[in-house]
């Protein structure tokens, strides 16, 4: 089994703690991957703790991902993490994930 099939399985069962290991592979789609899973179980501490210190990685991609899967999350924690990230970043695609994502809390 490929380390995207196990992405899916673990997202599945929530286990967050696996995707979170899977978050910092070195390879860049099985990361975005992760990413996008954790977006989805952000209620579990793991995996919003993972997401929020992405989010000064080096690659834009894994920045604008980490920004997107955010905005599944809710709460005074994610919004102040996403203001910094616009206060702070430089690329224009994650600045734009951030300001949407921010949008989607705020009109959930």
């Amino acid at each position: 089994m490929g380390k995207l099939e196990k992405i899916e399985k673990y997202a599945a069962k929530g286990k967050a703690d696996k995707l979170a290991a899977l978050a910092h592979d070195s390879d860049k789609s099985v990361r975005l991957a992760a990413v996008s899973s954790l977006g989805k179980l952000t209620s579990n501490e793991v995996s919003l703790n993972t997401l929020v210190g992405m989010m000064d990685d080096s690659d834009a991609d894994i920045r604008k991902a980490v920004a997107v899967a955010l905005g599944e999350s809710r709460g005074s924690y994610v919004e102040t993490q996403l203001r910094y990230c616009l206060s702070h970043e430089k690329d224009e695609q994650v600045l734009e994930a951030a300001r949407n994502s921010l949008e989607k809390i705020k009109n959930s």
